[in-house]
């Protein structure tokens, strides 16, 4: 999402007039777009902000401005905290950017008929068409809801994105559409909680079928959903439309009820297994990822051994396992924890143990197996190599060698056998290429 929002930041700065530059030295305006997620992201991008002011002094002309959840959760503190700040704005504000980048001048009329609601869902003064920017040619993120509803005792996500608002799907589709003419093959659809998606009567199970219905779009994938919207009419589209790709991201956070009751994520351990049981007796090699907090305030070594007995069951493809850390502002930063920063970790390292085997087993189900790969980019490590992924998710490594010679591109789709894992990676043999 933070990626997508300075993606379209970039598309309405261009359509001022201006450009990156490759050295920050040579800015005449420096954005540092923010997360705050957890604390130590606000530390890092302060600590990023403040290597900044020796170019403050150097050109008094030169403009800093602190976008994204940080400035909507401290906001003008920020300014004096940080005095060399030109400004900061919040998520929902980003249309003011052009008149501030212009010096408080109203820009020039901008294009008849555009709509600035692809860079923000509120009606804006000053409309533009701002798409966001492409960082490659073959894989798009596009935004469909921001906000989000769901009040998780640990989470400061709706304090600084809001409550849900869900974009037009007109708008969703033309950005879509142009992501398509770009020779974008994939969309990735984002939102805090994405499958909550709703516009009018149109539902995100709706709006997966217009997306598939796009000429060009190869393969569908989304981020990051909540279990609790997964309805029966969700659960069909994944299974029954191929352009779909074969994995979702279903985030957990805990596998003891009463944990998941304080965390206020309103599901049960047991609904979230009736879903990966649909998904995986429909496919064995659906891939499923999760996130998973480990000792969080008042969690038992009972409550945490039913964690891990979720992992084991599950059969996650992959996790991302996080110690809990309080966050200021939270419900659940007010809770006492029960257990030191040692025994926290202790869990985390079993958990992450754990999930690595399973990960590890998952990978090497793989090996023998077809699988239809869409190539990212050359290896780094190695020359002749290149890195794609499977519609599972799962990356690959496949040499450029095929018996007609035929040379890699970033975006095509190749057929190949999966020969070995390496680590968590697999490691293909080509068959032959789908060009797209």
């Amino acid at each position: 999402m933070n990626e997508y929002d300075s993606a379209r930041v970039s598309s309405v700065l261009e359509l001022c007039g201006v450009q990156p530059v490759l050295n920050v030295a040579d800015a005449d305006i420096i954005l540092i777009n923010t997360c705050s997620v957890r604390e130590k992201a606000e530390e890092s991008a302060i600590a990023r902000m403040r290597e900044l002011r020796p170019l403050k002094l150097k050109n008094k002309h030169l403009k800093i401005g602190i976008l994204g959840c940080m400035a909507k959760n401290r906001g003008a503190t920020l300014l004096k905290e940080l005095p060399f700040v030109d400004f900061v704005l919040p998520p929902d504000e980003y249309e003011k950017l052009p008149e501030i980048i212009s010096g408080g001048v109203p820009p020039a009329p901008l294009p008849k008929g555009a709509d600035l609601t692809l860079l923000t869902n509120r009606p804006l003064k000053n409309p533009v068409d701002a798409f966001a920017k492409l960082s490659n040619s073959y894989s798009a993120p596009i935004a469909i809801q921001s906000g989000c509803n769901m009040r998780c005792s640990y989470c400061i996500v709706p304090f600084v994105r809001g409550r849900e608002e869900y974009r037009d799907p007109n708008l969703i589709l033309r950005e879509i559409e142009n992501a398509v003419q770009n020779g974008i093959s994939e969309i990735i659809l984002l939102g805090q909680t994405v499958n909550g998606y709703r516009h009018k009567e149109l539902s995100f199970a709706d709006l997966l079928k217009k997306v598939a219905e796009v000429k060009g779009i190869e393969r569908i994938r989304f981020m990051s959903p909540h279990p609790k919207h997964y309805t029966g009419e969700l659960l069909n589209i994944l299974l029954n439309e191929q352009k779909i790709a074969p994995h979702i991201h279903l985030p957990a956070q805990s596998g003891s009820n009463s944990i998941l009751k304080k965390m206020k994520r309103q599901y049960t351990r047991e609904e979230f297994l009736s879903i990966v049981e649909a998904l995986r007796m429909a496919n064995l090699f659906y891939g499923i990822t999760t996130d998973l907090i480990c000792g969080y305030p008042g969690e038992t070594e009972a409550e945490f051994e039913e964690t891990l007995s979720l992992l084991r069951e599950a059969q996650f493809d992959n996790a991302f396992l996080f110690a809990y850390s309080p966050r200021k502002g939270t419900p659940s930063a007010l809770e006492a924890e029960t257990i030191n920063a040692k025994e926290k970790w202790q869990r985390l390292q079993c958990a992450i143990d754990l999930q690595n085997s399973i990960t590890l087993s998952r990978a090497k189900m793989m090996i023998g197996r077809k699988e239809t790969i869409l190539l990212e980019r050359p290896s780094r490590r190695s020359a002749g190599e290149w890195i794609g992924k499977t519609g599972s998710f799962k990356k690959v490594i496949i040499p450029n060698s095929g018996n007609e010679g035929e040379k890699f591109r970033e975006g095509m789709y190749i057929d190949c056998i999966i020969e070995s894992v390496s680590g968590h990676t697999l490691r293909g043999k080509l068959l032959h290429s789908t060009c797209v």
